[in-house]
């Protein structure tokens, strides 16, 4: 051990005791004579910071970066000393993105320099920071609150962000329960990008569930309409026509084109052999149950659907 470490190990021991003053004294005396030995200068930063000492923590800070340049720890305290007391945003930015270069998965420094950007009403580069702990923690509430007052003020938008990662999100946020927020970020979504069928036939869901169900009916239709292959969208404005509306010609429409693209759905063989019962097509709803049937002979509800026509005709 050298001379300079075996003086520092000391002055550790003052500072477990809290001798604060004492060694702050050794400290001085260890830099006047190892200038280049950065903890020493690191731990005076922190003991003229806890005295309010700005001026020379902020020395003694910078002095650490000089000497260790890629050390988070010394970055990260130079960087929020400049934040908080100096107001020098600008700089305290350059050190913060120099950690994240670091540690890119660094979240206190991901949520600080996102904060930082609030601040500065740069939004945009904001909402990036606080979606980049997102994309490691979903589950962070407090990230997930602050893009979620970034939208709902429309200070901000989704367009220079990845739409199947937002989209993404939006679904984690209707899992847990946060219907509104994810409504506010699929409308924000679909205005940025009004060709993702997805996005409009969920974001129609979710309208249901809150009971517009004219803005779902409109957000059904806009999903078939971008993308008319899609049997679930399909299926979702059938449902919509049939129990919503009673148009239930118009829904059997589209239930025989899902059937077209996929004869064997059971879900829609059912649902059309229903429809058929009701409009007294009773052949045609035989036709139903038994193509259920010869996909799964074990279908009780087919079976039991043939055996009720049949007997109402006998």
């Amino acid at each position: 051990m050298t001379d300079c470490e075996e003086k520092y190990e000391e002055i550790q021991k003052m500072l477990a005791d809290e001798r604060h003053e004492e060694a702050l004294t050794a400290l001085e005396a260890l830099v006047a004579e190892f200038d280049d030995f950065a903890p020493a200068h690191f731990d005076l930063g922190n003991l003229h910071y806890t005295s309010g000492r700005m001026d020379a923590a902020l020395s003694h800070y910078e002095k650490t970066v000089v000497l260790s340049p890629d050390n988070p720890l010394y970055l990260k305290n130079l960087a929020d000393l400049l934040y908080s007391e100096s107001k020098d945003t600008d700089r305290a930015l350059a050190l913060y993105d120099k950690i994240l270069s670091l540690r890119p998965e660094d979240i206190q420094t991901l949520m600080v320099t996102g904060h930082l950007c609030v601040s500065l009403k740069r939004f945009d580069e904001a909402l990036g920071y606080y979606n980049r702990v997102l994309d490691i923690e979903p589950w962070n509430d407090e990230a997930q609150q602050f893009v979620d007052r970034l939208l709902a003020q429309g200070v901000v938008g989704q367009s220079d962000a990845d739409p199947e990662t937002v989209y993404q999100r939006c679904l984690d946020q209707a899992s847990r329960g946060q219907v509104e927020q994810a409504v506010t970020g699929l409308e924000s979504l679909v205005a940025a990008h009004p060709d993702f069928a997805l996005a409009h036939n969920d974001l129609g869901v979710l309208y249901y569930q809150r009971g517009d169900k004219e803005r779902c009916l409109q957000c059904y239709e806009k999903a078939v309409t971008l993308d008319p292959s899609n049997s679930n969208y399909q299926k979702n404005l059938a449902d919509f026509y049939l129990a919503e509306q009673g148009e239930v010609e118009k829904a059997l429409e589209i239930y025989l084109a899902v059937l077209n693209d996929n004869p064997e759905d059971i879900d829609t063989l059912m649902v059309a052999g229903h429809i058929c019962t009701a409009l007294g097509k009773i052949d045609s709803a035989r036709v139903f149950y038994d193509r259920v049937l010869d996909v799964e002979p074990w279908n009780l509800e087919a079976s039991e659907r043939l055996e009720k026509l049949s007997v109402e005709q006998s």
